[in-house]
């Protein structure tokens, strides 16, 4: 049995990202919908130092997700117009899922990029892999 994608990505996660460099980072996000396909999140990532906040919306219409970084560090450019598409209205217990996914800045998937996104027992992976063949892991588990 499904959850409606809204009610499926609301609340607190925790995050712990690898890039394909082998770099992690780990974090906590706060993700809100208003349950029409609607959203904002806001991941707070820990490491060396102060804590760095990075803030965004999401909108999911006809099966395409766009997300988009409002606020990032200094160093980071506004990265908005990211999309995974074939985003389904409900996930399950046991999801599998294989998105074609458009990076910010790319003005389509026809470079072969995609988002591998499973879902169970109340953790959420996503493996993002590149056009180059590299991947940047993302596990997130629904925080208690």
């Amino acid at each position: 049995m499904g959850r409606a994608f809204d009610a499926f990505v609301k609340g607190g996660w925790t995050v712990e990202s690898t890039t394909p460099g082998n770099e992690t980072v780990k974090g906590t996000a706060t993700v809100m919908a208003d349950g029409g396909g609607n959203g904002g999140f806001t991941i707070v990532w820990a490491g060396e130092g102060a804590p760095v906040t990075w803030s965004g919306g999401w909108l999911l219409r006809g099966g395409h997700l766009r997300i988009d970084v409002y606020d990032a560090p200094q160093d980071v450019d506004r990265l908005t117009g990211g999309e995974a598409l074939t985003v389904p209205k409900e996930v399950g217990e046991g999801a599998f899922l294989l998105l074609p996914w458009q990076p910010p800045g790319h003005s389509g998937t026809g470079d072969g990029q995609q988002l591998k996104v499973t879902y169970k027992n109340d953790v959420l992976r996503i493996v993002h892999t590149e056009r180059s063949g590299g991947e940047s892991v993302h596990v997130c588990t629904r925080a208690a």
